[in-house]
């Protein structure tokens, strides 16, 4: 009697094995050795990928370690773009078509203001050089007014300077540092000008902080004066005490006439002459 053979009948069919050793049997998938290569091959582009960031990582951080503190930190860094003195006298609208000029050591392009900044312009004085303590005294007309030589300035001037070059900042395309000058030297790092420069303008901002906090502390006096009687100060009953408050403010002396909640007084909160501790009248 002849054997009938084993192939399957319904759901028990043999698999076929596909050319890359997959099996095509059921409803069930098994990964043949391909699958096993793409996934390989996976694995070395991932790591193939992240070794590349790694090293370019490095390299810029390596680039930006070469431009040194003031460049990493500076709040205008251009990547390190130096302009000579020389370069910047031909951008004057008539040597070069493009007008440059230079606050605080940054030179910045102000064609577009060419109203201004161009010939006959009232601020065309500025233009081609570093007239930085010009921007403070308002003497654009003359060499000595010119200058990027701030010294004697007060501390409140220097960091109007400062908010001058923010200005610019904002409005105006910056070409990149002027080197060497009076704010950077041949490299385009800071001189010791432009570091006494950045510690003033910090005092003088520390101060600035120190006296608002103080007018939201300590309210202002009310005041009067008249011809016939006089000045007079007073704090209403809830607010203190009248005392001349003495403080300074970006190197400048400030007086002002301050309500403090007790009848204390010092060198900084002094008495009105001839006026008690515990009055909240005095004359002035």
């Amino acid at each position: 009697m002849r054997r009938r053979g084993t192939s399957g009948g319904r759901g028990g069919g043999a698999s076929t094995p596909t050319k890359d050793g997959a099996s095509n049997a059921g409803d069930g998938v098994t990964r043949g050795p391909s699958d096993g290569r793409w996934s390989t091959l996976a694995l070395v582009l991932v790591v193939v990928v992240f070794a590349a960031l790694g090293r370019l990582g490095r390299h810029a951080a390596g680039a930006l370690a070469t431009l040194g503190p003031t460049y990493a930190s500076s709040r205008y860094d251009d990547g390190g773009r130096l302009v000579t003195p020389e370069e910047l006298r031909r951008h004057d609208g008539i040597q070069e078509p493009t007008l440059w000029l230079a606050i605080l050591g940054e030179v910045f392009d102000v064609t577009k203001g060419e109203r201004h900044y161009g010939f006959g312009g009232g601020y065309a004085g500025f233009v081609a050089k570093d007239g930085t303590r010009a921007f403070h005294t308002g003497h654009f007309d003359t060499a000595e007014g010119l200058t990027p030589d701030v010294s004697g300035l007060p501390d409140s001037a220097l960091l109007a300077l400062r908010e001058w070059a923010d200005f610019y900042a904002r409005d105006y395309a910056r070409v990149g540092r002027l080197a060497p000058g009076h704010y950077h030297d041949e490299r385009g790092e800071p001189t010791d000008a432009r570091v006494r420069f950045d510690a003033a303008v910090e005092r003088a901002r520390s101060d600035k902080a120190k006296a608002k906090a103080s007018d939201e502390r300590f309210p202002a006096c009310r005041a009067r004066w008249s011809q016939r009687t006089g000045g007079e100060v007073w704090c209403d009953e809830d607010a203190g005490y009248p005392r001349k408050e003495l403080t300074h403010v970006g190197g400048k002396p400030r007086v002002r006439c301050a309500c403090f909640p007790d009848e204390g007084f010092s060198d900084a909160r002094l008495l009105y002459p001839g006026c008690a501790s515990n009055a909240r009248r005095c004359a002035t």
